[in-house]
């Protein structure tokens, strides 16, 4: 977990580094992808060369909501026949990976997979910015 705060830390630095690749810190993050995670250096050196900081994603993940729902409101959009029919196959389709993680985090798979089902509808709806920006 404290590499993911690393990766954060990199990507949103407040001195904006025009060239991910010299933040002092790249190193250590690019050496765990590649040794404990199995990723092919090439490919991290790609997509981290490539990654660009965009001012217009951080402010939108700043800003707070325009309006708040009460939880009759939330509820009655998350806790629908469909959203649960769709969670419970979800699981089902990702066992193995849900478990890793839930082994690994400590967080339940049906935790993980319900803010999957929030945010992404089970990944049916994806956002217009690249992750790594």
């Amino acid at each position: 977990m404290n590499r993911l705060y690393l990766l954060i830390t990199i990507l949103f630095s407040a001195g904006s580094f025009a060239d991910y690749l010299n933040h002092p810190d790249i190193e250590d993050l690019i050496e765990e992808l590649v040794k404990i995670h199995n990723f092919d250096e090439s490919y991290v050196l790609e997509v981290i060369s490539d990654a660009e900081k965009k001012q217009k994603i951080l402010d939108d993940i700043s800003s707070p909501a325009e309006f708040t729902l009460t939880w009759d409101r939330y509820k009655a959009i998350f806790i629908e026949d469909k959203r649960i029919t769709n969670g419970k196959s979800f699981i089902k389709d990702n066992l193995k990976t849900l478990q890793k993680a839930e082994d690994e985090f400590g967080v339940p798979k049906e935790i993980i997979t319900a803010i999957i089902g929030v945010e992404t509808r089970y990944g049916k709806i994806q956002g217009s910015h690249r992750v790594i920006d």
